[in-house]
């Protein structure tokens, strides 16, 4: 049973961040009577963006892209994007304005669109209900999604304009300034109305104009800025790439503009020598790649034969390795887990010796970027999922690496709609990042040997409220048992992880549950002999949804009746952190 005090760090954390809120609101309102907010010498236009960005969303899917679960309806696609415009016309993209804290009402509602499908209210039979059995009422998807948005939407900040207008004259001018989001905003919605989607993105992310100045020096960063603030400027921009609602791309290029460049030492002007790549016939796609390359020889591998002989530079698991084995990267040495920001502290300290070590990691042509995509898939989900498991302590759920892992689930969404240039640099500047997140999390050791050679049992992580009674003709039943764990257990995480208030939970959830539809085949000793890291050839397509039922039980099974618990926030690589959560 778990007790109300494990309860009482998420409790009070809320509390706090909602007084925080209260106290940025009023700030803003003040903010937005003074010269500085005076509408004057902006152009009078509305707040949002309006119904031409928000169409209701549509997914291609492709063989290495997140899928749709089954049940997407006409309803909750129209729910979907009548709350994606709403928010967008009535809230701040931070909801935090003094801390910077990014919202998750967007993303949340988009998720549980996907996953939860068509639900609606069944209506009462008046010849089958009866006064000692009323009729069980499943909620309606519209009914879900609304919760779902309210359940954020109180705590957001008021949408506001902005002090004047970007143009392209002046967009590198106002970079990192948060009361400019929303000209930013709509100055991309125009560039994408001028060029397209893809070609803005490229234009103002990827380029070399976008990051350099004109002598190759360090520029407006827009990359780094990209991959900076937890990824979520990445993440928000990534349900553009997956869901094709162009207004979720102007807000994450204008997210990504007005977030501060911190991870800026891991991309040097080097890093966009675009020059050194080998591009291949640009109408052959990633997603053509894929579904050749991807399984090769055999379309049942779900892993190609030898990635090492077959791409270039190390292999990720490789550079955990190497970085392991430097004590120059050590938990105290590159920053302390009482730090402000141990992300900023890390990069200023170790972040070009970082940066070495990524540069290990390359993409030379089209033909690798399968392969690479999933050892991104591997690298984000051993780093959170054993960088927070310790023999004989509970696993520990951690809020910083998970978003290695959800940031990594949209990477093949956006492969779908770059050059190969900006392929090679997203991959890469993923790899980067993850990386320095790692570091700055304690560098926590991946136990790989220790994890494996002890018997898991998922009836330990599931409450009983899953383990259910079957009748003796159900098959797969066990003569000697009248108990049994759910046939697919994703079923039921899945299930649970919709009605769980924690948004984040859902995120990791559906992402390891995409990897797991990508490489759940993978036996033991694929990667025998191909990497240096210590017990890798135990690693099999398990670990997926291993990981997942660690952290639904970190996080309670609150629709089974657990309480609800908050992700770990502390560093993973200190002893007597671990210690003090004993």
């Amino acid at each position: 049973m778990i007790t109300s005090s494990i309860a009482k760090p998420y409790t009070v954390r809320r509390m706090l961040l909602r007084t925080v809120n209260m106290y940025s609101r009023i700030v803003l309102r003040k903010m937005s009577t003074t010269s500085q907010f005076s509408t004057k010498s902006v152009t009078n236009k509305p707040l949002g963006l309006g119904y031409s960005f928000f169409p209701s969303p549509q997914q291609h899917s492709h063989k290495s892209t997140p899928n749709l679960w089954p049940g997407v309806s006409s309803e909750s696609e129209s729910e979907l994007a009548s709350l994606l415009r709403l928010d967008n016309e009535k809230h701040h993209i931070f909801h935090n304005d003094l801390l910077g804290y990014h919202k998750y009402a967007r993303p949340h509602v988009v998720q549980v669109s996907v996953l939860m499908g068509a639900l609606p209210c069944p209506a009462t039979s008046p010849t089958t209900s009866s006064p000692r059995s009323p009729p069980l009422e499943q909620p309606s998807t519209s009914q879900v999604l609304s919760a779902t948005y309210k359940l954020h939407a109180d705590y957001q900040n008021p949408a506001f304009k902005s002090p004047s207008d970007i143009t392209e004259n002046n967009w590198t001018q106002h970079l990192g300034k948060r009361d400019y989001y929303n000209a930013y905003m709509h100055f991309y919605a125009s560039q994408i109305n001028a060029h397209g989607p893809q070609k803005t993105l490229e234009k103002y992310v990827f380029s070399k104009e976008a990051n350099l100045t004109p002598e190759g020096k360090q520029g407006a960063h827009m990359l780094a800025r990209f991959m900076s603030g937890l990824l979520h400027p990445m993440i928000h921009t990534g349900h553009w790439a997956e869901f094709n609602v162009p207004g979720m791309l102007a807000e994450g290029l204008a997210l990504a503009s007005i977030t501060s460049s911190n991870s800026t030492p891991l991309f040097p002007p080097d890093f966009f020598d675009y020059g050194t790549q080998k591009p291949e016939s640009p109408a052959q796609s990633i997603v053509e790649h894929a579904a050749t390359a991807l399984r090769n020889p055999s379309l049942d591998n779900p892993r190609s034969s030898s990635p090492s002989a077959n791409t270039g530079g190390s292999h990720s698991l490789d550079i955990i390795h190497r970085m392991l084995q430097d004590p120059s990267l050590a938990a105290d040495k590159t920053c302390t887990p009482d730090s402000e920001d141990e992300f900023r502290d890390t990069v200023q300290a170790v972040g070009d010796k970082i940066r070495e070590y990524a540069k290990m990691w390359q993409v030379d042509s089209e033909r690798e970027v399968p392969e690479k995509l999933e050892e991104v898939a591997w690298l984000a989900t051993l780093l959170y999922g054993l960088g927070g498991w310790r023999k004989g302590k509970q696993f520990r759920s951690e809020f910083y690496l998970l978003h290695m892992v959800t940031s990594s689930s949209f990477i093949s969404s956006f492969l779908t709609h770059l050059s190969f240039s900006s392929q090679s640099a997203l991959l890469r500047a993923q790899v980067s990042v993850i990386l320095g997140w790692w570091v700055s999390r304690g560098r926590p050791a991946i136990p790989i040997s220790d994890y494996y050679s002890r018997e898991f049992d998922p009836s330990l992580l599931i409450p009983k409220a899953l383990q259910v009674h079957l009748d003796k003709s159900a098959v797969g039943i066990s003569k000697d048992k009248t108990t049994n764990l759910p046939s697919n257990m994703w079923l039921a995480i899945i299930e649970s992880a919709l009605n769980h208030p924690e948004p984040h939970l859902l995120k990791i959830q559906r992402a390891l549950a995409h990897f797991d539809r990508l490489y759940g085949k993978t036996p033991q000793g694929c990667f025998k002999g191909e990497t240096e890291l210590e017990g890798a050839e135990l690693l099999d397509g398990t670990l997926f949804w291993r990981v997942a039922l660690h952290t639904q039980k970190a996080l309670g099974w609150v629709r089974e009746g657990e309480l609800q618990r908050d992700f770990d926030r502390a560093g993973l690589g200190w002893d007597h952190l671990w210690e003090e959560r004993e």
